[in-house]
């Protein structure tokens, strides 16, 4: 999954969220020194990924997507369940997209400090060019592409992924809308277990009441074994960027600060209140 699914699966924990969102950027021995939710979240992104990887109807939209991507399938088929979570967030939270997008937004600048730098890097253009939201546009899709073919360090024709997902498009939603509740019943799970004043007070459900009335509950097996201990080191992941990254890092800092005081308040209220 990417960004805006391991910010959503880490429940209203800062912590938890702040983890999850910079795990890919933590490697080896980085891991030490982090407080202790810090690095759960950190464990949680990676089991995500695993469970994700393994599940089958996950690996159906990679597999599809093999053929002509190679290996970068997983990393496209990540950003299309992004697309498909932000396109119909409304199913799946009780916030707002644009809500939760900004407090995420506010934690990682207010624990700013506890960043590796290639988080405090990509946050400036992150934050400005307003990721997180804008998979649920085609044109902010189709852009993301295609700064990740050029970037990319192999012949990717990811510029043409965008295409591939209209003539599929139903096809790659379904198979998202099966999936997801899956994953967020897993991390649910995992949840509960760091939380169990939550479980019991059923306090940050990570889907919505509206999902969980309809959802059937249902057996999944997971095409592996269980989560290991050890783990692989996880593959290089690939940073859309943007072209104002060659201006210089002071006027990144600069525009940095000024988006902290925009970023600077409280969760937003629910819908439902």
């Amino acid at each position: 999954m990417n960004y805006l699914a391991h910010l959503k699966l880490s429940g209203d924990h800062e912590y938890i969220m702040l983890g999850n969102f910079i795990a890919d950027h933590i490697k080896g021995n980085q891991i030490q020194g982090f407080p202790d939710e810090v690095l759960q979240g950190i464990m949680l992104h990676r089991k995500i990924d695993y469970y994700t990887d393994h599940h089958p109807v996950f690996m159906q939209s990679r597999e599809r997507l093999h053929t002509k991507y190679h290996k970068y399938a997983g990393v496209i088929a990540d950003i299309f369940y992004d697309h498909f979570l932000a396109k119909n967030w409304s199913d799946y939270s009780d916030l707002h997209l644009s809500g939760f997008t900004s407090y995420s937004y506010g934690i990682m600048l207010r624990n700013y400090n506890l960043l590796p730098s290639k988080t405090k890097k990509i946050l400036p253009f992150f934050i400005m060019q307003n990721w997180l939201s804008n998979y649920a546009k085609m044109e902010g899709l189709r852009r993301s592409f295609q700064v990740m073919a050029r970037r990319a360090n192999f012949k990717s024709n990811m510029e043409y992924v965008v295409d591939d997902l209209i003539d599929n498009y139903e096809l790659y939603e379904n198979e998202f809308k099966s999936f997801f509740p899956d994953i967020a019943n897993y991390c649910q799970n995992e949840l509960d277990l760091l939380f169990p004043a939550d479980r019991m007070s059923k306090k940050n459900q990570l889907l919505s009441e509206r999902l969980v009335e309809k959802s059937e509950p249902k057996e999944v097996k997971v095409v592996s074994k269980p989560f290991p201990i050890k783990y692989k080191k996880a593959e290089k992941s690939i940073e859309p960027k943007s072209s104002e990254e060659s201006d210089s890092e002071t006027a990144s800092n600069n525009k940095l600060k000024t988006k902290r005081s925009l970023f600077s308040y409280k969760k937003p209220k629910s819908t439902n209140s």
